[in-house]
């Protein structure tokens, strides 16, 4: 005859797990830019209105704005502007309150036989990867992922190769080419 005991035996201590070590960190390469800084695009931006005004490009004048170059009055191009004019005005409208001008983005001014047509943004350092163009006024001129896979970044990979290719285009600072090799 066998019999069964019982014995209450209580549960042993719960045991706290050893502590993981912390996995080494390796330096980790830096990620790609996904976004421009607000400020650096804001920035941007603004760095393409103030130079459209100067120069007289998009429909600004139109708008009240009065060019610093003469290209013989308003809605007209009778007067070649000169690649030193160009560089003068649009040194002057941004002399002050873009300081991340030539290190986060320069401008590109592409000169024709008669003047300034349009001007892109390319950015660097923390806005490598991006770009912004000549924009009507009213509307937003703000950085675009530069990539051959989507229209608008096609257009600013475009349009940085036509300046890059160009020996007029003026830069803006002038030490600073934003050229793909």
């Amino acid at each position: 005859m066998l019999t069964a005991l019982w014995v209450a035996v209580p549960p042993p201590a719960a045991v706290p797990p050893p502590p993981v070590p912390a996995p080494a960190t390796a330096p980790t390469p830096s990620a790609p830019v996904v976004k421009v800084p607000p400020a650096v695009a804001q920035e941007m931006a603004a760095a393409i209105v103030a130079v459209n005004k100067a120069l007289g490009l998009e429909s600004w004048p139109a708008h009240g704005a009065a060019p610093c170059v003469d290209r013989g009055g308003e809605g007209t191009m009778a007067k070649d502007v000169s690649a030193a004019d160009t560089r003068r005005c649009a040194e002057g409208a941004l002399a002050s309150g873009f300081p991340s001008l030539g290190k986060s983005y320069a401008l590109a001014i592409a000169m024709t036989s008669f003047g300034p047509s349009t001007i892109i943004a390319v950015g660097t350092g923390d806005a490598a990867g991006f770009g912004a163009y000549s924009c009507d006024p009213g509307r937003k001129c703000l950085p675009t992922k530069m990539q051959a896979s989507t229209k608008w970044g096609k257009r600013l990979l475009d349009r940085q190769q036509k300046a890059c290719a160009e020996t007029e285009t003026l830069w803006v600072p002038a030490a600073v080419r934003l050229c793909a090799p």
